[in-house]
């Protein structure tokens, strides 16, 4: 029985509190309605649209996509935003052995340490062999990779024994992920002697006295230049063969089952033109880089050689030019 009564009362309380507040928000309806009726609301795709045309942080948004939108001004600093996240070191230095800044179109030179001093090159050595294979073979010769080709130290391209490439599939393996074995297929299918002695004849025909090579892939430590001689090879690709620039500055490239996926961390930012970078442990990291660079997109060149921290050696170049 008691059961009984504490289920009924139970019962009738709640439904007792159901009542009051349904009672209550009608009064706070009837008393809300006329404020709420001279209101004016701003329509949902009115304020989407309000944020995309009107972004602050150098984005836009349309749908699920950011989009990155710097000004000039904004982009340029970038390179002092950059400089403030770098790790601190004692000197606050550029840690490379030798290094140069040029500005390819006036030809002033406002930053350069041992410029002339002679060392390793590792893979820069490849902008050369790509001048040298556009000169001597036809870019529709076939090359096939030979398990010699394939002995070469590294597989960046992922190449199988067997596969054939056209002469100009391989620019692209060679200079977006370094490939060694590409280097070799074009000094091979060539004939590797006469291949290496054309690439020394072309940098002393051009005044780069300082540069020589023992392999196209600049795996030796025989391979060797000067950051005034690559500024030499640069200019001449430039004027030349400008095409070879090109295809540094690509993020991907498929040929057949292929995808080459260019690692160059400055491939984010609208002013970089193009460059190569280079790693052995007698070169250190090595690096060459173009960038457009102020309001009027001024070209300047930085050359890299024996850094112990290629990037932050570049970003700290960049923010002294600025």
């Amino acid at each position: 029985m008691k059961q009984f009564f504490n289920l009924l009362f139970g019962g009738l309380f709640a439904v007792i509190i159901g009542v009051s507040i349904a009672y209550g928000s009608s009064v706070a309806w009837k008393a809300a309605r006329p404020a709420l009726a001279s209101m004016h609301f701003i329509p949902l795709a009115s304020v989407a649209s309000s944020i995309v045309s009107q972004p602050t942080d150098g984005t836009s948004i349309s749908g699920f996509t950011r989009t990155i939108r710097y000004s000039a001004d904004e982009e340029e600093d970038l390179i002092s935003a950059a400089s403030r996240t770098l790790p601190y070191s004692a000197d606050k230095g550029v840690t490379a052995l030798a290094y140069i800044v040029k500005n390819m179109a006036s030809g002033d030179v406002p930053i350069e340490h041992d410029s002339d001093r002679i060392l390793p090159i590792a893979s820069l050595s490849k902008l050369v062999t790509a001048i040298i294979a556009r000169k001597l073979i036809d870019p529709n010769d076939r090359i096939t990779i030979t398990q010699s080709i394939m002995s070469t130290y590294g597989n960046t391209a992922q190449f199988k024994v067997g596969e054939t490439f056209t002469a100009s599939d391989l620019y692209y393996p060679l200079l977006m992920v370094s490939s060694n074995d590409a280097a070799e297929a074009f000094a091979q299918s060539y004939g590797r002697a006469k291949f290496l002695k054309a690439m020394n004849d072309f940098t002393q025909s051009i005044g780069a006295y300082r540069t020589s090579f023992a392999d196209p892939s600049g795996l030796s430590p025989l391979n060797v230049s000067s950051a005034d001689d690559l500024i030499l090879i640069l200019s001449w690709i430039e004027k030349n063969d400008p095409g070879i620039i090109s295809i540094t500055n690509l993020k991907t490239k498929t040929v057949r089952s292929h995808t080459w996926i260019n690692p160059t961390h400055f491939l984010s930012w609208s002013y970089y033109v193009g460059g190569k970078n280079g790693y052995t442990d007698e070169a250190n990291r090595t690096g060459l880089a173009l960038f457009d660079l102020g309001a009027n997109k001024n070209e300047y060149a930085i050359i890299i050689l024996g850094s112990g921290n290629r990037d932050a050696d570049v970003i700290k170049l960049l923010g002294k030019v600025k």
